[in-house]
C-alpha cells in the first residue's frame, strides 16, 4: 500500500512538473513573439525609410518567425516548438476578427458597394472555378508522375483552400502601397468573401468522404453555402443596426466620462456578431465585416466626436498588431511543422502554375462586367486591362489557407499516401512565395501601372462623394429618408457625409419623412418614403408632397424645421439678415 501510494505521488509530482514546464515554455514563446513584433516594426520602418520595397512588412514578420522557430528547433526546444504550431482556432477566434472588423469599420463603403457585383463574381464563381482548375492540374500531373499523386477529394480540398486570396496579406501590402480605392475595394472584397467560400467549400468537399457524390448532395452543398453566406450577412447587418439603436437611445455622446464606454460598446456588438455567426456554424468573417460596415454608416453617427476618433484609431492599432502577429505566427510554422521533410518541389511548382491559371477568371468576369458598363454615361467606368493584370497578379495567399491546411494535417483528413502532409507543405511554400516574391515586386508593378493614389492619398477610407437624393439609387433614397432618421440622432434625417450637399428639396423631403416616422405606422412610413422619393424625382414641390400625403398638425420641431427651410429659401434668393427672426425659446430636439 505504501509503495503504491508513493508511486502515485511520484506520478502526480511529474505531472505537476510537466505542467509547470509547459506554462514556462508558453510564457517564453509569448516573449519571443513580442520581440519578433518589435523587431518587425523597427526593421520595416527602416526599410521604408531607405525606400527598400522588395521586402514588405509582411515578409519581415514571416522571416523573423522563421528565424525564431529555426533557433528553437536547433536547440531542441520541443515545448516551445509545440506552442509555435499554427493553431486554427486561435487564428480564427483571436487574430482574424479584429483585422476584418477594422477593415469594414474604416473602409470606403461607397467604393466597396459600387464594385460589389464584380467582387461577388470573383469571390464566388471565380474561387470555385479556380478550385476545380487547381484540382485538375494536381490530379493530371500526379497521374503523369510529375507531382505528388493526390486523390480526387484531396486535390479538390487543396484547390479550395489555395484558391482563396488572403485578406490579411492583401490589407498589409495594399494599404502600405496606397493603391486606388476602387481597385483596393475589389481586391480586398474578393479576399474577404472568398475566405468564406474557401472554408465552406473545403468543409463541403470533406463531407463527401462520408456521403455519395451525386447531384442531390451537390445541390444540398450549394444551398448550404448560400445559407452560410446570407445568414452571416444578415447577422452582421442586424447586429450593426441594433448597435446603432442602442447607442442612439443611450445617448452617451453628451457625457464626457462615457467616451471609453462608447468604444467598448462598439467592440461588444462587433464580436457578438462574429460569435453568434460561429455558434450557428456560419461565417464569422462575413458577419463581422458587414457589422463593421453598418456600424460605420449608422452607429458611428451616434458617437461623440472624441469616440469616433478613438474607435477608428483603437481598432486600427489592434488590427495592425493582429495582422503582424499572423505573419510571425506563419513564419514560426516553417519549422514547428514537418514542412521540409521529403517535400515535393515539383508539386509546389505544379500548384503555383495551377494557381496562376486558376486566377485567369479575373479576365473572364471583368469582361462580363464591362459589357454592362458600356454606353455614353455608365454608372461605373469599365474595369481597365491594367486593373485586371494587377488583380490577377495580386492573388496573395497567407494565414487563412495555411490554417485550413494545418487543421487538416492535425486531423489527418487524407492519411493515404500522406496527402494531408503534402497539402500542408505545399500550402505554406505557396504562401511564402506569394508574400516574398509577389508581395515584394507589387510595388514596382503598382508604380509602373499607375495604380497608386496621388502623393498624400491612400487606400484608406475617404468621405463619400456628396450627392443629392435624385443622384442616388433607390436604396440610397430610402436610406437617407427612412433608415437614417430612425437609426441615428441626425435631426435633419440625413447622412453626415452628404448633409452639406443636400439641396432645399432634399431637406424638405427628409423633414416630411421624419414626421412620418413619428406619426405613422411602419407600413405607412415605408409608403410615405417611397412616395416622397418618387415625387421628388419628378420635381414636385414640398407643398404638393405634403398635400398628397395629408396635412397634419406640426409639432414644435416641425415648426423649427419649417423656419429653417424659409430661411434657406430667402438666403438662396437674396442675402438678408435673420436677426429679426424670433425662434421659439423652447425647442424639442
Amino acid at each position: 500500500t505504501l509503495s503504491s501510494s508513493s508511486a502515485a505521488s511520484d506520478v502526480y509530482k511529474r505531472q505537476m512538473e510537466e505542467e509547470e514546464e509547459e506554462v514556462v515554455a508558453l510564457k517564453w514563446t509569448i516573449v519571443v513573439s513580442l520581440v519578433c513584433l518589435m523587431l518587425c516594426f523597427c526593421i520595416a520602418h527602416y526599410l521604408e525609410s531607405i525606400h527598400f520595397d522588395y521586402l514588405p512588412e509582411a515578409g519581415v514578420a514571416v522571416l523573423l518567425g522563421i528565424i525564431a522557430s529555426a533557433i528553437f528547433k536547433a536547440y531542441h526546444g520541443k515545448l516551445m516548438m509545440a506552442d509555435m504550431r499554427f493553431d486554427f482556432e486561435f487564428f480564427m477566434i483571436w487574430l482574424l476578427p479584429p483585422i476584418i472588423f477594422e477593415a469594414g469599420y474604416n473602409m470606403n463603403r461607397k467604393a466597396f458597394f459600387d464594385n460589389i457585383i464584380p467582387t461577388a463574381l470573383y469571390a464566388f464563381f471565380g474561387t470555385v472555378m479556380s478550385a476545380f482548375c487547381v484540382a485538375g492540374f494536381l490530379v493530371k500531373f500526379g497521374a503523369m508522375g510529375v507531382s505528388h499523386p493526390f486523390g480526387g477529394l484531396a486535390a479538390l480540398t487543396f484547390g479550395s483552400l489555395i484558391s482563396a486570396t488572403d485578406p490579411v496579406t492583401v490589407l498589409a501590402v495594399f494599404q502600405a502601397l496606397g493603391v486606388k480605392v476602387d481597385l483596393f475595394s475589389m481586391v480586398f472584397g474578393e479576399s474577404v468573401m472568398n475566405d468564406a467560400v474557401a472554408i465552406v467549400l473545403s468543409r463541403t468537399v470533406l463531407s463527401f468522404k462520408y456521403i455519395e457524390v451525386n447531384s442531390a448532395n451537390i445541390g444540398m452543398a450549394v444551398v448550404l453555402f448560400l445559407k452560410i453566406f446570407l445568414g452571416s450577412t444578415l447577422i452582421g447587418v442586424l447586429m450593426g443596426m441594433l448597435s446603432s439603436l442602442v447607442m442612439k437611445k443611450a445617448d452617451m455622446g453628451h457625457h464626457a466620462d462615457a467616451l471609453f464606454k462608447e468604444a467598448v460598446m462598439i467592440a461588444v456588438f462587433a464580436w457578438a456578431a462574429y460569435y453568434i455567426a460561429e455558434a450557428y456554424e456560419l461565417s464569422g468573417i462575413v458577419a463581422i465585416l458587414f457589422c463593421g460596415i453598418v456600424m460605420a454608416k449608422y452607429t458611428r453617427d451616434n458617437l461623440s466626436d472624441e469616440a469616433k476618433a478613438l474607435t477608428s484609431r483603437t481598432f486600427k492599432v489592434v488590427a495592425l498588431l493582429s495582422e503582424t502577429f499572423v505573419f510571425v505566427y506563419l513564419g514560426m510554422a516553417a519549422f514547428a511543422f514537418p514542412i521540409w521533410t521529403n517535400i515535393g518541389w515539383s508539386t509546389v511548382f505544379v500548384a503555383l502554375l495551377a494557381c496562376f491559371v486558376g486566377r485567369l477568371h479575373i479576365y473572364l468576369f471583368s469582361a462580363i462586367v464591362n459589357l454592362f458598363r458600356r454606353g455614353p454615361s455608365p454608372a461605373m467606368p469599365p474595369i481597365s486591362l491594367t486593373y485586371m493584370h494587377v488583380m490577377w497578379f495580386s492573388g496573395l495567399r497567407g494565414g487563412v489557407a495555411f490554417a485550413i491546411a494545418a487543421v487538416g494535417f492535425s486531423n489527418q483528413d487524407f492519411p493515404a499516401n500522406d496527402d494531408s502532409l503534402a497539402i500542408m507543405q505545399t500550402t505554406l511554400v505557396v504562401a511564402l512565395f506569394t508574400i516574398f516574391v509577389m508581395g515584394g515586386t507589387i510595388t514596382d508593378i503598382a508604380k509602373a501601372t499607375g495604380i497608386l493614389e496621388p502623393k498624400g492619398g491612400s487606400a484608406k477610407p475617404k468621405p463619400a462623394a456628396r450627392k443629392t437624393i435624385d443622384e442616388d439609387n433607390i436604396f440610397g433614397r430610402f436610406d437617407k429618408l427612412t433608415l437614417r432618421p430612425f437609426l441615428t440622432n441626425h435631426h435633419k434625417g440625413v447622412d453626415a457625409e452628404v448633409d452639406e450637399g443636400y439641396d432645399e428639396g432634399c431637406r424638405a423631403a427628409a423633414v416630411t419623412i421624419q414626421r412620418s416616422w413619428r406619426k405613422k405606422s411602419p407600413s405607412a412610413r415605408l409608403k410615405a418614403a417611397g412616395f416622397t422619393a418618387t415625387m421628388q424625382s419628378k420635381g414636385k414641390s414640398t407643398d404638393e408632397i405634403k398635400k398628397q400625403l395629408g396635412a397634419e398638425s406640426f409639432s414644435m420641431e416641425d415648426k423649427v424645421d419649417s423656419l429653417r427651410l424659409q430661411a434657406r429659401r430667402r438666403r438662396a434668393a437674396t442675402p438678408v439678415s435673420y436677426t429679426h427672426l424670433t425662434l421659439p425659446t423652447k425647442r424639442i430636439v
